[in-house]
């Protein structure tokens, strides 16, 4: 197992309850970080067991680094460390910089606990983000509801870790139900469809049976039907799954998995002739991937996405992440949906610290978030609001395409126009 210490943090972006007080915050993560190292002296408090010392507070994230997702979990990995390393550069948060132990867990749910229980105790931090095995969640949920290390920000959502609500985890991704209400509901209404009939193509796993339970929830309510196909996470062969998905003749395929489970399906189905309009879950949402397709199996393939691409509009938020990422030498990484989703998590997780002030615990944080809050990202996201009954995380979304003329993503609509499909 590998562990990544990173000194970084994030940056004077915000942490408000409503967007139209954002600049007060802003200004609050600004002041936290340029008068923070004068005001620590003899005032701030060390809670070792919690993760926090006079000069730094460690934050642990669980990814695969190394394993068959570690092209989107390493990214991910990549946005969050970038945010922290902006904060950190002016100066940490209220005198401390964040120090982030990313525990590689090679997408294994044995090495996954022993990650977690290291992050715990061993190498104590303050919290705990990412979690990218929906297996590992499912069993670690019992030990996690029931133990004193938050989880704030989650990859993957699963209803083991999720439900019911507990203040001791908080969705960070896009949610599956929401991906496949709005992505199910745009092609219903986009290609006029009476009856539906759709393919789910998915890896085996925990999460990849519950996104096609929630996608065959949506197609059902619409009078139509859906079939699960499932592939191994690391298939280097989908023939037999494009052979039945033919016998299927489906409206559309929505795709769950990895990077390689949509460029293969993809591939394909565009060497078996066929150009059956498909929609990936948002982690599948990178230039790398449309890349590998082609432009001609790529011209029929679109993900749905609750975040917005890097460099893709103008917005405030996105604006901010694109000029960080130019100066580090991100350029590319940006436009990558995994890295704005770290980004934004890093977001969360800071603008908690601040409010923590000069003797924060993991107690305290618990005390905080399960109150209620409000990430605004300033576009690069719908706002997200969590509630002491609510901890759901992002739920508006919209569908993004790639232009390879211009090689770039492109929207269809707004974040407003899909609203109607996660009500």
């Amino acid at each position: 197992m590998t562990t990544y210490a990173i000194s970084q943090q994030p940056s004077p972006t915000t942490r408000l309850t409503m967007r139209q007080r954002a600049p007060v915050l802003a200004a609050k993560l600004v002041m936290a970080a340029a008068a923070g190292l004068l005001a620590l002296g003899s005032h701030a408090q060390e809670s070792p067991q919690d993760g926090v010392y006079k000069d730094r507070i460690d934050w642990g994230l669980l990814m695969d680094l190394s394993g068959p997702t570690s092209a989107s979990q390493g990214v991910w990995v990549n946005g969050f460390q970038d945010y922290m390393r902006k904060i950190n550069e002016a100066g940490g948060i209220n005198g401390r910089k964040i120090n982030v132990l990313a525990e590689d867990n090679r997408f294994n749910a044995a090495t996954d606990k022993i990650a977690f229980e290291k992050l715990v105790g061993q190498t104590p931090v303050i919290a705990i983000s990412g979690m990218g095995s929906s297996g590992s969640q499912v069993g670690l949920a019992p030990t996690i509801k029931a133990g004193k290390v938050p989880i704030v920000g989650t990859y993957t959502a699963t209803k083991a870790l999720s439900e019911p609500v507990t203040p001791m985890v908080y969705n960070g991704f896009c949610g599956y139900q929401q991906m496949a209400q709005a992505g199910v509901g745009y092609y219903v209404d986009n290609l006029k469809l009476k009856a539906p009939k759709v393919v789910t193509v998915a890896i085996e796993s925990a999460g990849g049976k519950e996104y096609h339970d929630y996608v065959a929830e949506a197609v059902a309510k619409l009078g139509g039907t859906a079939t699960h196909i499932t592939m191994k996470v690391t298939a280097v062969d989908v023939t037999p799954q494009v052979l039945e998905i033919m016998a299927q003749k489906p409206d559309f395929i929505t795709i769950y998995g990895v990077s390689n489970t949509a460029i293969l399906t993809m591939k394909a189905l565009q060497q078996y002739g066929l150009k059956t309009p498909a929609f990936g879950i948002t982690y599948l949402g990178a230039p790398a991937i449309f890349s590998a397709m082609g432009e001609q199996a790529g011209a029929n393939y679109n993900f749905i996405s609750c975040f917005t691409p890097g460099g893709s509009d103008q917005s405030a938020g996105n604006r901010e992440l694109s000029a960080y990422a130019d100066k580090i030498g991100r350029s590319a990484m940006k436009e990558d949906i995994n890295y704005v989703s770290g980004w934004i998590t890093g977001q969360m997780a800071a603008e908690a610290l601040v409010k923590l002030g000069n003797a924060p615990t993991r107690a305290k944080l618990v005390d905080l978030l399960s109150k209620g809050f409000t990430v605004d990202s300033k576009g690069l996201a719908a706002p997200i609001v969590y509630t002491p009954t609510n901890n759901t995380g992002p739920v508006v979304f919209k569908l993004f395409g790639y232009d390879y003329a211009a090689k770039k993503f492109k929207a269809y609509g707004d974040f407003a126009d899909y609203a109607k499909y996660t009500r």
